[in-house]
């Protein structure tokens, strides 16, 4: 790693710039170990989740951009309790990755007519569920997609047909296939109407766990007996919401990533009643459109995607917290460094291949000085104190304008597009 500049400052000499970056790096590869230690998932879906949505993030922008999107204050409730949960451990032994786990990224295809899931209801039209639909119906799927007003609807249609437009661009899918997508999808206000025939229903309401039990016992209400119910909750699990109904065997999660339609990688979240059976089927229904789904095995809190990037949070804002670098600098660090390499190998894979510069024991050998802090640090509690919240608000850890806010926003799109 050399030395960065970054709109025209010189910024990190190459030691100190190597040593922060392999912290950082040994940061997420902590909290990597102590998830498959714990047997919440493998190696192998561990790289899985990095190299098919947060690594991919990493390698256009760095923490502080990423989570400048959504605000300082959406920070501290995602990742307020992460941050006593996720590893402090000082220690560590090597996790293999053996060459018959190894992740495989080509493209799965089945026919549609085999499909278990021919009818899937999005419950949530926004920004996920526009894209989770537009995505499924490129595959064939029968779409019902349901919100409270005739409005949300309308404003999703239109920027699903944005989202195939994009996807057209790149080859992914045909000048025609778009209206064809559009065509598969059903739009309504009712929910029972919605769920009546659906094979899979996944719910994509906001992030209120009330709501979401509300609108849970209303689908099990209204579904067949045979369909698989899922939540696309960044936070909550699914005993949960699954609580709500009467068939907590065939409730799944199922976290998504923004934008889905860019993004293929995809958490399926196993509650404690939920049938293996069902796990199976899910992950089989979604390799079969070309999607790359981890499997996290028990309820855990903020499942692998959320910890890895709390772990890295967590450091990037201790090394800011004692000026050994800025924001800038650190986001310059991951996405210029590690995060390209990440997006391709993941962290087990990239540190198990003999031409890479870090490996497991100058990681472990980092343990000790990482930041092991419970509560959320100074440095993010003054930014909410004094409302600078991001890009919401035009100022964080950066100064954003309306048109530099839509610039970040459209690099990272079009950067994620074209990753294929």
């Amino acid at each position: 790693m050399g030395s960065f500049d970054w709109d025209g400052l010189v910024l990190l000499n190459v030691d100190t710039g190597d040593q922060i970056s392999l912290r950082l790096q040994a940061a997420i590869y902590r909290e990597s170990i102590a998830l498959v230690e714990a047997d919440v998932v493998d190696a192998a879906d561990v790289d899985r989740v990095i190299q098919n949505s947060i690594g991919r993030r990493w390698a256009v922008g760095g923490p502080f951009e990423i989570w400048e999107q959504i605000g300082w204050d959406l920070v501290q409730v995602i990742a307020g309790e992460l941050f006593g949960d996720i590893s402090v451990a000082t220690a560590a032994n090597e996790i293999s990755l053996p060459s018959a786990n190894k992740i495989d990224n080509s493209v799965e295809s089945s026919a549609a007519s085999n499909s278990k899931f021919q009818n899937v209801a999005v419950i949530g039209a926004g920004l996920l569920g526009h894209g989770i639909a537009l995505e499924l119906a490129t595959h064939g799927k029968r779409i019902f997609l349901n919100d409270i007003s005739e409005s949300l609807l309308a404003d999703a249609i239109a920027r699903a047909r944005v989202g195939l437009a994009a996807l057209a661009t790149v080859g992914r899918i045909s000048e025609n296939e778009i209206d064809d997508a559009l065509s598969r999808i059903t739009t309504s206000t009712d929910l029972g109407e919605s769920v009546k025939t659906a094979d899979l229903v996944i719910e994509a309401a906001s992030e209120n766990l009330e709501l979401k039990k509300k609108i849970f016992a209303e689908i099990d209400l209204h579904a067949p007996g045979h369909a698989i119910l899922a939540s696309n909750s960044s936070t909550f699990v699914p005993s949960a919401y699954g609580s709500a109904t009467s068939r907590s065997e065939n409730v799944v999660g199922l976290h998504y990533f923004n934008p889905p339609h860019l993004l293929p990688g995809m958490e399926i979240i196993t509650g404690p009643d939920t049938l293996i059976e069902v796990i199976d089927l899910v992950k089989s229904e979604y390799e079969s459109i070309g999607k790359k789904p981890a499997i996290v095995r028990a309820e855990i809190q903020g499942f692998v995607s959320n910890r890895l990037q709390v772990a890295l949070l967590r450091e990037a804002m201790s090394i800011v917290e004692s000026d050994e670098a800025s924001s800038a600098e650190v986001d310059e660090l991951v996405r210029d460094g590690f995060g390209p390499q990440f997006a391709q190998t993941g962290v087990f894979g990239s540190v198990s291949r003999s031409d890479y510069s870090v490996s497991h024991s100058d990681l472990v050998e980092q343990f000790d000085n990482l930041n092991n802090g419970r509560e959320l640090p100074k440095i993010l509690l003054d930014k909410i104190e004094s409302g600078d919240l991001g890009v919401k608000v035009g100022k964080g850890f950066y100064e954003w304008t309306p048109e530099s806010a839509e610039a970040w926003r459209a690099n990272m799109a079009n950067s994620l597009l074209h990753m294929g």
